[in-house]
């Protein structure tokens, strides 16, 4: 009976932050985890915590795989002009107006210095391409000061495993965990594959930006508080991509063209040897 009213009690607490709803439903043997109006899972809410707090009128956001909740959210607060949503399935995105395809293994014509805010969840594992090009473009498309969130499920115990072609479904689901993934990232050698690309938090602990109140209110367990897991949102500048060289921003207006003369969006190279005291990312 006291253990009943315990978890009543905690229950009771529970709310959707993305659409402010109490009722929740089981997924895949988790306990509340999906939100019954907007479908929303723990992550789509520890992702929304993240955004509410960043992102302002005015921001220029892009948008991979829009969760429904957050898109409707973002629209609040962004017009078409600074909110771009993209997926290369747009027939799954009927409830989202001015979808665009845009597809992440042909990110060349990605314009630089773009966007304050890129924005995916549980998207790279889907990508059959060398992620190192799909993140090398992603962070390019950054503008100078703008922040990459985004979470990958990184699985404890697990180490980095990747298969383009040539693998049946029933092979991808023993691989990576589920059928249409076409690589996993296990901790286990994160340094050595996710790590090598990006700057990587080395003592990543939700409670540094949320409070106890704010983490279990949307029913994240405690056990992905701290550490990197399935759940954990990464928040990165533009040069925490290791192979980003620290390029000019665009000129502004009244800057004369021999002043600024510059690579077009897509010409940034990675070759270090012929850019003295350029300086890799931090």
């Amino acid at each position: 009976m006291m253990r009943w009213a315990g978890e009543l009690r905690e229950l009771t607490k529970l709310h959707c932050n993305v659409c402010g709803y109490r009722t929740f439903d089981d997924f895949h043997g988790r306990k509340n985890a999906m939100c019954r109006a907007c479908g929303s899972l723990e992550r789509t809410r520890f992702l929304w915590l993240h955004l509410d707090k960043l992102v302002k009128p005015g921001h220029r956001v892009l948008h991979f795989a829009p969760e429904r909740g957050i898109y409707k959210r973002l629209t609040e607060r962004l017009d078409s002009e600074h909110y771009t949503i993209s997926d290369i399935n747009a027939g799954w995105y009927g409830w989202a107006a001015d979808l665009q395809s845009i597809d992440m293994t042909n990110l060349d014509d990605l314009p630089s210095f773009e966007f304050d805010f890129i924005v995916h969840s549980h998207v790279l594992e889907h990508i059959p391409c060398n992620e190192a090009y799909t993140l090398f473009h992603l962070h390019r498309a950054l503008k100078k000061d703008g922040r990459h969130i985004f979470i990958i499920p990184i699985r404890r115990g697990r180490y980095y495993d990747c298969a383009y072609n040539g693998v049946d479904h029933r092979e991808r689901e023993r691989r990576f965990d589920q059928s249409d993934h076409v690589r996993i990232f296990g901790l286990e050698d994160l340094d050595m594959s996710l790590g090598k690309l990006l700057e990587l938090p080395q003592n990543y602990d939700a409670l540094d930006q949320f409070s106890i109140e704010q983490l279990t209110g949307i029913g994240l367990p405690e056990t992905y508080w701290k550490g990197l897991s399935v759940n954990s949102v990464l928040n990165l500048g533009r040069h925490d991509m290791k192979l980003l060289l620290k390029e000019p921003p665009p000129p502004s207006p009244s800057t004369s063209t021999s002043e600024t003369s510059r690579p077009a969006a897509g010409d940034t190279s990675i070759d270090r040897s012929s850019s003295e005291g350029e300086e890799k990312g931090r």
